[in-house]
């Protein structure tokens, strides 16, 4: 331990004192920590008084949160320091004043069992924090206070439910405004509180007991899940928003989940009350609700009749549903939109998985006599129909195939309405203008529908749009693809840039020869602004196979260099790479190659702007999922292109930058890998055999690499510097457990190297013996480290019972 640990464990020893100069001691303790809270711009010192202050708290909780409360509005305000310097650039990554307020809100969670209400007003204000962090801090102390743990439930003196009862009557002082700012907090700490689960935990030095088990009613249980049920449904009614009314719905419906039909008749009256209550509430707003909210309601009410455990649970539910049924128009909403919809009878369904009908045939059906409908007759009622239908929203697109189908008919068959939808109700049915342009396109109105794109293209609005909706209509629009690249470069219209990389490549693998090129024009527009997103679009495209197979070898070297600048390679990128690999290995490993290049030059960069360069670069990733079989055909070709780049690497980086690509083609070590490097050693260069060691520790340490660490020992002279690095190299040892595992790991090596003692060269036999002592020396040094270290764990976290 350090002084200032030492000094928290005496104090942590004198907290549970009781005496009047212990009380003098602990005071002025306390002042000083109050004052540097206050006044100090030391961040050093402000995390030890934040520390400090964690084990005065027994003491002194009573006049604990202000001083907190107090801290955390100030902090930010102040130019925090180091050593008497201002913190500034990539420090305050870390050194922040947001750091310390996360230190504040641990602080804090030591009182709130005491102190319900003023922590959670505390967790609430820091909640609402700009620091993403500190919110996520706060949020997760407020739901760890929610849950219901076995130790404070049933501990001594046993607090029931009465730290959740606490929270929810705290939330229900709150004024309509107050609740409307912390809704979205608020509706998780509520699904916490309703939870029918109870967990809890205890330790030892080597071993952590979970418990978990059902939640009964008593202890204040029962009363505490009404009123918590209750703040939800005015939480409802506080802002009409559907997302805001859905997770309001989410968090009701947890209190119609049990963890298992109830020992005793008071639990069991408990959830059922709880569960009628939600779905009496749910059928009651399906006449007025929006029709996404009666879609929510449908969804969690089928499956609440599904896990229903008692006949009224299931019966409530039923009344939903046939609340539902009898919503004409939701009807039609739910054969277009229905992605949550509930098709089929209730009783059917939960009987029998094979009563669910998993395509989209039916729906499709409906769609289309829909179409039929249509008329003059009926054209203002489905134009508005449609536009109601049109504000439902998902964050993926593709949860509404059928609702696409049917626009992109009404663009093909009925273009008048269509093309007034695009235009008069444009901001509406911006989400869905894809879908309509598509059909508009093979409509007889393909003329007017063009004049009004070029409007756009004009207004510099809906590029992306416009590319989207050009995909599969061959060559003959391949000129407005054209045009869209051409606005967009002009704007700077990034997203439209890759839009139409991937229409370009869908129109070449339809035949439109011509599309190549515009894909080129793309590429080369986004590597004039570093942006290699565009594989995100293209990336899982049999198109953009197509395409690849078409190129030559010169555009796909510029596709690639394109890559060059992705701060990681993910799947996506990989994916991509791993089509033009197929065609050319070696101008994959170039390109891999000048990505160490980049690599080292924004290292540069990072040393030149002194620590204010927050650029993160990958350059290899830690593992490939496809490519590394490619690169394992050419081995030797693998191995020059880093041989190639090793010189210049920052040689300690190499095995976490280069090697990769060798670890990824053999994860495991063997041949052809060791008769290449061998090649390498017996040249007898001192940077050959550095770049052999070098892909040998990616090996951490296997039995498989020592015979080319024996050939290094054999070419190099006695006790050169070499060794040393060979000996790292087999003393690597991976991941090891137990308290006692590296002196496990560190005897192994020494028995792997036993036999090298009596080896017929004078080198390895040197090496050996050399390397045996050293070995020893931190053996014993382990062992010696895993005895403290035990012994300190059973101090601090007690011994199991049955430990002898």
């Amino acid at each position: 331990m350090n002084k200032f640990e030492l000094r928290l464990a005496a104090l942590s020893k004198l907290v549970d004192v009781n005496s009047a100069e212990v009380d003098i001691r602990l005071s002025e303790e306390f002042s000083r920590v109050d004052k540097v809270l206050q006044e100090s711009v030391e961040y050093g010192e402000l995390s030890e008084a934040l520390k400090t202050l964690g084990v005065l708290v027994p003491r002194f909780h009573m006049a604990t949160l202000p001083m907190l409360e107090a801290f955390a509005r100030s902090v930010s305000s102040r130019t925090l320091t180091e050593g008497g310097t201002p913190i500034i650039g990539a420090q305050l990554r870390y050194l922040s004043a947001e750091s310390l307020i996360r230190e504040a809100i641990e602080v804090a969670d030591n009182i709130r069992y005491v102190h319900t209400e003023q922590v959670t007003n505390f967790l609430l204000e820091m909640s609402r924090a700009n620091d993403k962090e500190v919110r996520a801090k706060a949020e997760r102390s407020l739901e760890t206070l929610a849950t219901f743990d076995l130790n404070v439930f049933y501990g001594e003196p046993p607090c029931g439910a009465e730290p959740q009862a606490r929270m929810v009557t705290q939330f229900i002082s709150l004024t309509n405004d107050a609740l409307r700012v912390n809704a979205n907090v608020i509706l998780r700490v509520l699904s916490t509180v309703l939870s029918p689960t109870i967990e809890g935990t205890s330790s030892a030095f080597q071993s952590i007991t979970i418990r978990r088990g059902p939640l009964t009613s008593d202890g204040g249980v029962a009363a505490m899940r009404t009123d918590a049920i209750n703040l939800a449904k005015k939480i409802y009614g506080l802002e009409a928003s559907v997302d805001h009314r859905k997770r309001v719905l989410l968090t009701l419906d947890s209190a119609t989940k049990r963890e298992n039909q109830a020992s005793d008749a008071a639990t069991s009256a408990m959830f059922e009350r709880d569960a009628i209550t939600v779905l009496e509430f749910m059928r009651d707003l399906v006449v007025t609700e929006a029709l996404p909210l009666v879609q929510s309601i449908e969804h969690l009410a089928y499956w609440d009749y599904y896990h229903g455990t008692s006949q009224a649970i299931r019966d409530k539910a039923l009344e939903v549903r046939d609340a539902v049924n009898a919503h004409t128009e939701y009807q039609i909403y739910k054969q277009l939109i229905g992605f949550e919809g509930i098709f089929g009878k209730w009783e059917d369904l939960s009987r029998s998985d094979e009563a669910w009908d998993y395509s989209d045939s039916g729906r499709r059906a409906a769609a289309h006599q829909y179409l039929e409908q249509i008329n003059d007759t009926s054209y203002a009622i489905w134009r508005d129909r449609i536009l109601e239908f049109s504000k439902t929203r998902s964050n993926d697109l593709a949860t509404f195939p059928v609702y696409y189908e049917f626009l992109e008919s009404i663009g093909r068959e009925r273009p008048s309405l269509a093309l007034e939808l695009i235009t008069t109700h444009e901001a509406v049915m911006t989400p869905f203008l894809i879908a309509l342009i598509r059909g508009l396109w093979a409509s007889a109105k393909a003329a007017e529908t063009e004049a009004i794109v070029k409007t756009w293209l004009v207004d510099g609005r809906h590029l992306t749009i416009t590319a989207k909706s050009l995909y599969g209509t061959g060559a003959a629009r391949l000129s407005m693809l054209t045009a869209v690249v051409d606005r967009a470069a002009s704007l700077d219209d990034r997203h439209a840039l890759m839009q139409a990389m991937g229409t370009a490549a869908g129109l070449y693998a339809e035949g439109a020869i011509e599309a190549k090129a515009v894909f080129i024009q793309s590429l080369r527009e986004l590597k004039k602004r570093n942006d290699a997103r565009w594989a995100s679009v293209v990336w899982f495209s049999r198109d953009f196979r197509t395409l690849v197979r078409g190129m030559e070898p010169g555009e796909r070297a510029e596709t690639l260099a394109t890559l060059t600048s992705l701060p990681e390679l993910d799947y996506q990128a990989e994916e991509v790479i791993y089509e033009i690999a197929q065609h050319d290995i070696q101008g994959v490993l170039d390109f891999m190659v000048g990505r160490l290049r980049h690599a080292r030059v924004l290292g540069k960069r990072k040393l030149a702007s002194e620590g204010n360069e927050s650029e993160q670069f990958e350059p290899i990733p830690f593992q490939f999922s496809k490519l590394g079989e490619l690169f394992a055909r050419a081995p030797d070709a693998l191995l020059s292109a880093l041989r190639s780049d090793f010189n210049d690497e920052v040689r300690f980086m190499f095995t976490y930058r280069g090697v990769r690509l060798v670890k990824s083609a053999f994860p495991t070590f063997g041949e052809p890998l060791e008769a290449l490097l061998l090649k390498y050693v017996q040249t007898e260069n001192d940077d050959d055999i550095a770049f052999v060691i070098g892909v040998l520790r990616a090996y951490e340490g296997s039995t498989s690499i020592l015979e080319i660490c024996k050939a290094i020992i054999k070419t190099v002279p006695v006790r050169s510097g070499i060794w040393s690095e060979v000996a790292a190299t087999i003393e690597a040892t991976g991941v090891v457990r137990g308290e006692y595992g590296m002196v496990e790991a560190l005897e192994r090596k020494q028995q792997e190297i036993l036999n090298w003692k009596d080896h017929e060269n004078e080198h390895i036999r040197a090496f050996a013996e050399w390397l045996t002592v050293g070995l020893q020396r931190q053996i014993e040094h382990e062992r010696q480290r895993a005895d403290e270290d035990l012994a300190l764990r059973k101090y601090r976290y007690g011994v199991d019972k049955d430990e002898n």
